[in-house]
């Protein structure tokens, strides 16, 4: 039950909440499962991300979910003192991992702070149908309220990391809309589009897996035909669509942005060579054939990649200060075996009370 609720929350959560908390330097509450399992009281500040504090009870939440996930990779209790790396065993990995997460969320909050970003009504009464969700798929407010006991966190701070999705495409929107007050404009897409080597096309692919030699050359030919036809083609972009239909491939107007990063070689070459509305001969690669159709830079795609590329900047550069004596204090083992004890005995003592 507990690694069930605890995947459900977390596969909502993508960035952090647009809610700034303001917490006391050692905490003052002395409640939740958290506490009882470091004794570090749930609303201090544990360290602080370009000055804004994070909680015991929001750092602890990710370590906790990153603990879970090395359990559930690795079908067993992990050994947290084994060594990962030469220089870091698989306890400092989870810390570090969850101030990762941690710091993200803080820089994500920051950036709608400043950007003036809010959710829209529409997000938060979706918000609160997946709340009801919640409450319906554990049968009642109060066998959900003993969920989240049990799961360590207030529902204050619950929300703030459901609300993460929806933020996040509101800023996306901002920056990605060219009537968006966050939108860096077309000549900026384009330039760093051209900077970092993406090109954009439409796709024909055929593949060459489980073909035999005979089966291959038959596929080759297809896919030489196809290019004739596009080549051929008056209207490109309905020839193309008639293909990729026959091919069974889903299909966008928008195309296909992609760097050399992203694609075989081969590929990436051959793309990038192609003016919009050229048609490329076959493209052979290890997996199969290509036809690609040249197309205009697709800003949308560049838009959402370098939004990506600035929120993972401000990560990379955030000031993050430790409450030594706090942060310092917490062992990885004994955090995970005392929290299963204390989880255990509040499940009990709660199955008493019903």
């Amino acid at each position: 039950m507990i690694k069930r609720l605890i995947a459900m929350l977390a596969a909502t959560a993508l960035l952090a909440g647009s809610i700034v908390f303001y917490y006391h330097k050692t905490g003052t509450r002395t409640d939740g499962v958290y506490y009882e399992a470091t004794g570090i009281r749930p609303d201090a500040a544990i360290l602080t991300v370009n000055g804004d504090a994070v909680s015991a009870e929001e750092y602890f939440y990710w370590l906790d979910s990153v603990c879970e996930y090395l359990a559930s990779s690795l079908n067993a209790v992990p050994a947290f003192s084994a060594a990962l790396t030469e220089d870091m065993t698989l306890g400092q990995y989870a810390k570090a991992d969850a101030v990762n997460t941690v710091t993200l969320y803080a820089v994500a909050r920051q950036m709608a702070r400043e950007a003036g970003v809010t959710l829209a009504q529409e997000d938060i009464d979706a918000l609160d149908a997946q709340r009801a969700q919640y409450v319906a798929y554990y049968g009642g407010e109060e066998i959900y309220a003993a969920q989240l006991q049990i799961l360590g966190v207030t529902e204050e701070l619950l929300r703030s990391i459901d609300e993460v999705p929806y933020l996040y495409n509101r800023m996306y929107q901002q920056f990605a809309d060219p009537a968006g007050k966050l939108y860096p404009g077309e000549e900026a897409l384009r330039t760093f589009g051209q900077e970092q080597g993406y090109v954009t096309a439409q796709l024909l692919y055929l593949t060459a897996e489980g073909l035999d030699e005979e089966a291959a050359a038959d596929m080759k030919a297809k896919a030489a035909d196809y290019a004739t036809q596009l080549q051929a083609a008056a209207d490109k972009q309905s020839t193309y669509e008639t293909l990729a239909a026959q091919l069974g491939l889903t299909t966008s107007e928008a195309g296909l942005t992609f760097s050399a990063a992203d694609a075989d070689a081969a590929l990436y070459q051959a793309v990038a060579a192609l003016a919009p509305g050229q048609v490329s001969d076959v493209i052979e690669t290890e997996g199969g054939c290509y036809v690609a159709l040249g197309m205009e830079p697709n800003y949308a795609s560049l838009a959402e990649v370098l939004f990506n590329i600035r929120l993972q900047e401000r990560q990379d550069s955030a000031k993050v200060e430790y409450s030594g004596k706090l942060y310092d204090s917490i062992d990885v083992t004994a955090f995970y075996t005392a929290l299963y004890e204390a989880r255990a005995a509040l499940m009990q003592q709660l199955a008493g009370q019903s």
